[in-house]
């Protein structure tokens, strides 16, 4: 048991120090600058998908599948967001690209998605 607890301290102080290097490097500018465009690319991205599956919510029978398809896309999209704001900080600045980012990037869509799900979960079981 004390190895996965050493294991789970060690990568959350990998994960931490990355977070600092990468924060310590960044401005205000570059950081609002990366996250707008990642929210714009993204939100393109899933626009088109999303505007189908809604449109076919004519069907009834096909509610709840369709229901979580759309929670699928709104997972894809936090996914989406984060890789597009790391590629998009490392374009700004050249010296993170020597950074290790997909830890950061998959650490933080973790969190967010699972606190997405949880809460599509609570509306997908009140609703049907």
């Amino acid at each position: 048991m004390k190895t996965i607890i050493d294991r789970i301290y060690k990568f959350y102080h990998r994960y931490r120090n990355l977070v600092k290097r990468i924060d310590s490097k960044t401005t205000m500018k570059t950081s609002v600058k990366s996250v707008l465009g990642a929210l714009l690319i993204s939100f393109l991205i899933i626009l088109l998908p999303s505007i189908l599956v809604i449109n076919m919510f004519i069907y009834t029978k096909l509610t709840f599948i369709l229901s979580v398809i759309l929670l699928i896309f709104v997972l894809g999209w936090v996914f989406l967001y984060y890789h597009f704001y790391y590629i998009l900080i490392k374009n700004y600045h050249e010296d993170i690209k020597d950074i290790n980012t997909r830890i950061p990037k998959y650490v933080e869509f973790s969190f967010s998605a699972f606190v997405i799900l949880i809460l599509g979960i609570v509306v997908l079981a009140t609703v049907f």
